[in-house]
């Protein structure tokens, strides 16, 4: 996986779930700090483990992901 395709992932789970700004913000700098593939996937790694723990929930008001 590319550096394009690990942002689009990132992209795609920011668009569907509502994490708290604080996740988003820290996601940011860091992305914006170094911007390379494996450090990439490690803030993706990050934002997957929130929604696996159902710490999040859909954009739309939905249920918790471990809930649907």
């Amino acid at each position: 996986m590319n550096l394009d395709q690990v942002m689009a992932e990132i992209d795609t789970l920011v668009s569907t779930y509502d994490f708290p700004i604080s996740v988003l913000q820290d996601v940011e700098k860091r992305l914006l700090d170094y911007r390379e593939v494996n450090y990439a996937k490690q803030q993706l790694r990050y934002l997957e483990n929130i929604v696996a723990r159902g710490l999040v929930k859909l954009k739309d008001g939905g249920k918790t992901h471990e809930r649907d």
